[in-house]
């Protein structure tokens, strides 16, 4: 009988360290989801998002000074601060072809991502795409915002990005801005592409595993493993007369 209690307490010990074991387990809280994994439609992404951006800085280049050039930053993009401006430096600065009223503006930035989880498919090559606009977030069409004129998109070389979780990579554009303008008494309206332009970084690999079934995603923006809205606004040059003005610089306009 004594050696049948201790058997039996010993059974109900095991059945009760068991259960606070379970317990315990229960109240482990998980590890947040990766964020800006988004789609379009607000759904989850189908695959961890890789990386988000940190900021675009554009600027203009000071050959003036001894030496290499320097960057003049005059504006500074982040996911938070998508709005930016450019002044334009002369009266038509940018215009492409007069007959047609299209300009065609190439604006240098230089951009850093940071990875936020590891890939999805083990890849390391990476499309790093900046002509991709719509009319808002959750526009389910996109267009280019370069003189595409609908042709097929040729995709740019792949770059190799091989970060550790928490690492930063930066990289140089040449951002490509084209659309119609309006010639005004004493200025020129430049229309922007689509209310959001965007920067994009694309996986080669997980990009094409999306693309098929059963993901079949078509959109640019949910292919992407990382995504920034740019909303920029040309600040025109005001002529008056032979001369054309901005707030800070008296410039010719046959300069």
């Amino acid at each position: 009988m004594h050696i049948s209690s201790i058997i039996r307490l010993l059974a109900l010990s095991g059945v009760f360290f068991l259960a606070m074991a379970f317990s315990c387990q229960d109240h482990n809280i998980p590890d947040p989801p990766v964020t800006n994994c988004k789609r379009v439609d607000g759904t989850q992404r189908a695959f961890d998002c890789e990386f988000e951006f940190v900021k675009a800085e554009f600027y203009t280049s000071d050959y003036t000074k001894p030496g290499p050039p320097t960057k003049d930053i005059y504006a500074t993009v982040t996911p938070g601060n998508p709005n930016f401006d450019i002044k334009e430096p002369r009266w038509g600065a940018y215009i492409f072809n007069q007959r047609v009223d299209l300009y065609l503006g190439q604006f240098p930035a230089t951009v850093t991502i940071r990875r936020i989880a590891p890939s999805a498919t083990g890849s390391n090559q990476y499309i790093l795409r900046n002509n991709i606009a719509t009319n808002s977030p959750t526009d389910p069409s996109e267009f280019f915002s370069d003189l595409s004129y609908g042709a097929p998109i040729v995709d740019p070389d792949p770059v190799t990005i091989n970060i550790p979780v928490g690492g930063t990579y930066t990289y140089d554009i040449n951002f490509i801005m084209a659309g119609s303008y309006i010639e005004r008494s004493n200025y020129l309206e430049y229309v922007i592409p689509g209310n959001d332009l965007y920067l994009l970084v694309q996986s080669v690999e997980t990009a094409n595993k999306l693309k098929q079934a059963p993901y079949n995603y078509a959109l640019y923006r949910d292919l992407a493993e990382a995504k920034l809205i740019l909303r920029p606004k040309i600040i025109s040059a005001i002529c008056v007369g032979m001369f054309c003005y901005l707030p800070t610089q008296l410039l010719s306009r046959h300069s």
